[in-house]
């Protein structure tokens, strides 16, 4: 059985992919070495891990997934952000605008892709915070036809 480097890199992206719950997908265009260790620092002064592919090992890995419609969005080196450890608490718009050189495609969260629109409405990925806010929601939604209306 002969082994490339190719098949060898496309097997530890789909790993990391099934293996990694939640990632952020940023796109890293025009960055040359200077300016991606500055990138690299703010990964590390975040408590940010990333792992980069490339884009025609992206396209391999996403052509026979429910993310094919992602290819169009692809067009240079894509990397994957994830916290080094669960109990991060970061600002979602924070990270979203981390770096002006990397640009956000979207966030991988339990196998379904959000795209940044998406992103913009929600303020945590807490899911504990996220609960409280849709009761709160939903305690509303039920008290408002009882509310007189006045002109």
């Amino acid at each position: 059985m002969k082994f490339e480097l190719k098949d060898y890199k496309l097997k530890k992206a789909i790993d990391y992919y099934k293996k990694t719950p939640i990632f952020f997908i940023f796109n890293v265009a025009n960055t040359n070495s200077k300016n991606w260790i500055k990138v690299e620092q703010d990964f590390y002064d975040q408590q940010l891990k990333h792992y980069k592919i490339y884009n025609t090992l992206l396209i391999r890995l996403t052509e026979k997934s429910i993310f094919q419609k992602m290819n169009l969005i692809i067009n240079s080196s894509t990397c994957f952000i994830y916290f080094k450890n669960d109990t991060s608490e970061l600002n979602l718009h924070k990270l979203i605008k981390l770096n002006p050189l990397i640009s956000c495609i979207g966030l991988k969260l339990n196998h379904k892709l959000y795209s940044v629109s998406q992103l913009s409405k929600v303020s945590t990925l807490n899911h504990t915070q996220n609960i409280k806010i849709f009761n709160k929601l939903l305690k509303k939604i039920i008290k408002f036809p009882y509310y007189k209306l006045n002109k």
